[in-house]
């Protein structure tokens, strides 16, 4: 209580304003809650979705980036949902850093905000954090938000949260962009069944869509359309070593 506080306060010898300008300056966690977003748009509009691009890696492809921005041009989307993973990150893992073209988050961000400007500025782009954006927050306690920072560095991109968000694109329209953060399944439907048939009733999200595991698939489960939303990276010598495939693609 504030009598005991004062107590303290007066055994230790500490001003209150110093107490206050410790506690301001204390850092909180990045939220945990899922963020909902409003998405409305009109009837007729085509979306994109792209995952784990990992720029920075070496397997990132820019080529195929640039067929993928062409691609979206073409078929005039005006939406573009990234679900995690935009930068390679710095993993600590043993080796990690001999495959990495773009050392540290100062090259990668550059790099990854050069790519995300080719599209035309009239295209709305979102996304959410994923495990290897996530190192620079929680892994090295940097407390650096790849998001964020994109939103500073693009104009029109916006940042949704980290691991997962819920876009509302009706009142009653739910998609979830959703990163998981655990290992792989060597049957391609594994992980977006599992996750499907997790959701309680009545909180399932209309349309699901899963980075993470560089996988492409679409499926009908229970009332939701699932998406694993693939990669814009090749496939990696940890990936082939754990006999892992690299799905190249976007939707």
């Amino acid at each position: 209580n504030n009598m005991e506080l004062e107590k303290l306060l007066k055994k230790y010898k500490i001003p209150p304003d110093e107490l206050e300008k410790v506690l301001k300056s204390i850092e909180t966690s990045p939220p945990k809650q899922t963020v909902v977003f409003e998405d409305y748009f009109e009837d007729k509009t085509k979306i994109g979705i792209i995952s784990d691009s990992h720029i920075g890696h070496k397997e990132f492809d820019e080529p195929f980036w640039k067929h993928m921005v062409n691609k979206m041009k073409e078929n005039k989307v005006t939406r573009i949902y990234h679900v995690g993973d935009v930068l390679e990150g710095m993993s600590g893992r043993d080796g990690n850093i001999y495959d990495l073209a773009h050392i540290g988050f100062s090259r990668q961000i550059k790099y990854a905000s050069r790519l995300f400007n080719m599209f035309d500025k009239d295209v709305k782009i979102f996304g959410i954090n994923g495990n290897h954006d996530d190192w620079y927050m929680n892994k090295n306690n940097g407390g650096v938000s790849v998001g964020e920072e994109l939103e500073h560095r693009v104009k029109n991109y916006k940042h949704l949260g980290s691991m997962e968000a819920n876009v509302k694109l009706r009142p009653n329209i739910t998609m979830k962009l959703f990163h998981p953060n655990d290992g792989t399944a060597y049957a391609t439907s594994y992980k977006l069944q599992k996750m499907i048939e997790s959701f309680s009733g009545g909180e399932k999200p209309e349309i699901l869509v899963e980075g993470h595991y560089h996988k492409s698939l679409y499926m009908f489960c229970r009332n939701v359309h699932g998406l694993e939303a693939g990669t814009m990276c090749g496939q990696t010598m940890w990936m082939r070593g754990k006999k892992i495939p690299a799905h190249k693609g976007f939707w």
